[in-house]
């Protein structure tokens, strides 16, 4: 049951981060989920578009890795009988040096990252087609380079490896958070810190990942600059999100076959 690509790799050299709500959201939930399932193979298969056009030299290094996130509120919604235990909960607005932080918001994540930052757009434009008019995309950054750590260094913090439901074993949890200043953002939670830039603003995009929630919140809260915006997300194990693709969630347990696991 390995964890999804994106979890331990490193960051290359370009990234997208989008995050998407959704309209009616407890009615198309499953669908949505389904479409995430999906994300891995359409990563996939644009690695092959890739490779009918280029020589294995020139393609070289230029896949795509995709990872996808699910919000607290949309986890719920897909696992109503095993949902994430450890306080996987979206985090209240607050007040940070005296500046209000809002809420976490998102109902789901994309997190592209690719050598080539066209490979990045076109995976991300198919997604967004899947979704269709029900998704509404409330942030999307791009970014280059940046400040990564090394994730299978630490993946005794990042993944989970004990857990009562086994099915969220090698699973992983994120908080993103954005920050409009130029200073070095320090934690002592496994992240990656990347610096963004756009029309109007630039600053720094933090990803930061625990196999405990709680752990996110408390660091959340200590942040040394306010955050205008911030998401947290469950990442599942590549196992078990490709599990949703057949909707086994809704059977009383998360995967499928989880009748033979107990």
């Amino acid at each position: 049951m390995p964890a999804q690509e994106g979890v331990l790799a490193s960051p290359k050299k370009y990234s997208l981060i989008q995050i998407y709500n959704f309209d009616d959201l407890p009615l198309i939930a499953m669908n949505v989920a389904r479409i995430g399932a999906q994300i891995p193979s359409m990563a996939s298969e644009l690695k092959e578009d890739c490779s009918e056009r280029q020589s294995k030299a020139i393609r070289k290094g230029k896949e795509v890795t995709a990872l996808v996130g699910f919000g607290p509120m949309m986890w719920i919604l897909i696992t109503p009988d095993a949902p994430v235990r450890g306080g996987f909960h979206a985090f209240d607005e607050t007040e940070i040096s005296g500046v209000e932080v809002p809420e976490t918001d998102g109902d789901m994540l994309l997190y592209l990252s690719s050598d080539k930052i066209n490979l990045n757009r076109i995976l991300a434009e198919r997604i967004k087609e899947q979704f269709g008019q029900k998704g509404e995309l409330i942030e999307e950054v791009v970014l280059e380079e940046g400040r990564p750590s090394n994730m299978e260094s630490v993946k005794e913090k990042v993944l989970i490896h004990n857990s009562n439901n086994l099915d969220t074993i090698q699973s992983s949890f994120m908080l993103t958070q954005k920050f409009i200043t130029d200073g070095e953002i320090y934690c002592d939670l496994p992240f990656h810190s990347f610096p963004y830039s756009t029309e109007s603003k630039s600053g720094r995009y933090t990803l930061t990942f625990s196999n405990q929630p709680a752990e996110l919140k408390e660091h959340s809260e200590k942040v040394a600059y306010p955050p205008v915006s911030r998401g947290l997300f469950f990442l599942p194990s590549l196992d078990l999100l490709t599990s949703l693709r057949m909707g086994g969630i809704r059977m009383g347990s998360l995967a499928i076959n989880a009748k033979w696991k107990e």
